[in-house]
């Protein structure tokens, strides 16, 4: 069937279509007719999809309405598996403006949603997809899993390409990258794009080994991996882009290229951090294994009631201390909780502590005990509670202690990275800092830097990974949540999660983000998610996608297009 192109992309609409002012959407001159919609789903053997938005249920004026359907979808709404398994669904109802939830109370349209998906099972559908969307000049738009808190996985007007069901996993004891003359003397797993985390923690660990991955299962490993991905085994064994050998890659011209640091290079090194749905699509992956490990976690419980800001001495210390733990091979993903009664303040200090030190738990209490002595000495008020457990590998960890907090609902994340000088250095500065950022709604102080990122020697010498990572010992999280279809409250959850953000920003100003759990609408998002390195990737990007074929936001090299309403136009 894939004969059939000629006529799709060759014999209908020219390439010159590129420089008009907006994409095609429905009903504009460009849009392509029906018929060949049509004869596109032949040559993708009829993997193409024209999805209706899955809370369309709900509502009467809607052609799937149905009661019954409703109430499942209602309670499904807010576990990532159905938002995975749909074509069109992403966990964050603001990515779709909020523009058909399962609830008949709200208003439903299709115009937040893709008007087709590309289901692709193979790297040659999703070639098919390329192609036809750059001769059409049709916003293209990738979509994995849509948990990406930026909204990248979906837009209005546009064609989607859905990876989920491109799958397959494979071992290899030694790996050798293609057109390389040596091997990579390592394990490798190498994992096609429609995967996701627990996939492969759950397939690695048949094998007694694991990958750099994080803790949210239903994570797919093309965003993620695009993004530079942290975890908490980064502060050993670096970002997980910095262990990824080799990528298949079907770029914006729809071809199929196999990348590493002996082929394409330079897209080998884009794809590394660069940021995803820009530089192309990745359908496989193949990354260094590591021995499982055993892990040792001490989960802490610590709270504090004060009417004055002794809470806050208190957490800024702690904070002095992530470094010392950092060069001990400890990770952390506490939660700090704020809460107000009366004229106190109890404070809420809770989260898991890990180490894969062969010497278990007694090497994790240990190192965390001078912490507790110093605060019940210094702070006596405060109660610290905790319990120790040894997993004997990462998987059977990673199932009792991976982030369980639902989707569903209207969410922006906005986030910071601080390094050891800015935690040890001037106290006063850090105190105020804490209590302006996590003194409101609370933050997510997550300690993931360490020497395994700091000393990371990725294959090719280098890759697009944010540079402040290099230095960084806490990605600092805050967010910001709102009603549905609340213009005026999500405008000032989001100045005000920004306003938090930038007292982190003030405190180190040539510091950054990380890309995929950050503000969508960071000011210089250049420098905050790629610095020095955004010059060389915006060359790539116009070496390999002159036409921006692929366009997203925050994205490298999208500052020649617009959103204006539900249109992509040119500036």
């Amino acid at each position: 069937m894939l004969s059939l192109f000629k006529f799709l992309v060759l014999g209908a609409i020219s390439f010159t279509s590129v420089n008009a002012k907006c994409k095609a959407i429905p009903g504009s001159a460009g849009w392509p007719s029906s018929a060949r919609w049509n004869a596109l789903n032949q040559t993708l053997g009829g993997q193409l999809i024209k999805p209706t938005p899955p809370g369309a249920v709900c509502h009467s004026d809607q052609p799937t309405y149905n009661n019954a359907t409703c109430a499942v979808v209602a309670q499904q709404w807010s576990t990532y598996t159905f938002h995975t398994d749909n074509p069109v669904s992403t966990d964050w109802d603001n990515t779709n403006n909020d523009t058909c939830l399962p609830d008949p109370a709200q208003p439903c349209s299709p115009i937040g949603y893709p008007v087709y998906v590309v289901n692709a099972t193979t790297p040659e559908h999703v070639a098919v997809g390329v192609k036809f969307a750059a001769a059409n000049n049709i916003r293209l738009i990738v979509k994995g899993t849509g948990h990406d808190y930026m909204g990248r996985s979906v837009s209005p007007n546009s064609l989607s390409i859905w990876t989920h069901n491109i799958r397959g996993i494979n071992f290899h004891d030694a790996f050798q990258p293609q057109g390389c003359k040596r091997s990579t003397p390592t394990t490798a797993v190498t994992a096609a794009a429609g995967h996701n985390l627990i996939d492969l923690y759950a397939a690695t660990d048949s094998h007694n080994s694991t990958i750099v991955g994080g803790m949210e299962a239903t994570v797919g490993i093309g965003g993620y991996l695009t993004g530079g991905g942290h975890s908490p085994l980064s502060t050993a064994y670096g970002m997980a882009a910095d262990n990824v050998l080799e990528l298949t890659v079907i770029t914006p011209s729809g071809s199929k290229l196999t990348v590493n640091e002996c082929q394409h290079p330079n897209l080998f090194y884009a794809f590394r951090g660069g940021g995803g749905s820009t530089f192309g699509v990745m359908t496989d992956v193949t990354l260094k294994t590591y021995p499982t490990p055993q892990v040792a976690v001490l989960s802490l419980q610590l709270t504090m009631t004060s009417a004055t800001d002794d809470i806050w001495d208190m957490v800024a210390y702690i904070f002095t201390q992530f470094p010392y733990l950092s060069n001990k091979t400890i990770s952390a993903d506490p939660q700090i909780a704020p809460i107000p009664s009366g004229n106190a303040t109890t404070l809420y200090f809770i989260g898991n502590f890990r180490s894969i030190s062969p010497q278990g738990v007694p090497y994790l209490s240990a190192a965390m005990q001078p912490i507790f002595s110093h605060i019940q000495s210094t702070w006596p008020a405060a109660n610290i509670n905790y319990t120790t457990t040894s997993y004997p590998t990462w998987y059977s960890h990673f199932l009792v202690t991976q982030f369980t907090r639902g989707p569903g609902y209207n969410f922006r994340l906005g986030s910071r990275l601080l390094d050891a000088p800015t935690l040890t250095g001037n106290l006063t500065a850090l105190t105020s800092a804490v209590k302006g950022f996590c003194g409101g709604l609370g933050c997510g102080p997550l300690l993931l830097g360490g020497k395994g990122i700091w000393d990371a020697v990725p294959r090719g010498g280098s890759d697009a990974v944010l540079p402040a990572w290099r230095k960084t010992v806490v990605h600092f999280i805050t967010g910001a949540v709102w009603p549905a279809n609340s213009p005026a409250a999500e405008a000032t959850a989001v100045a005000a999660m920004e306003q938090r953000v930038t007292i982190l920003r003030d405190l180190l100003p040539n510091s950054g983000a990380y890309i995929n759990e950050a503000n969508r609408d960071e000011p210089d998002f250049q420098q905050a998610f790629w610095g020095t390195n955004y010059p060389k990737l915006a060359a790539i990007k116009k070496a390999y996608d002159p036409n921006d074929v692929f366009w997203c936001h925050p994205c490298v090299g999208n500052e020649g297009w617009q959103e204006v309403g539900n249109k992509l136009c040119t500036v």
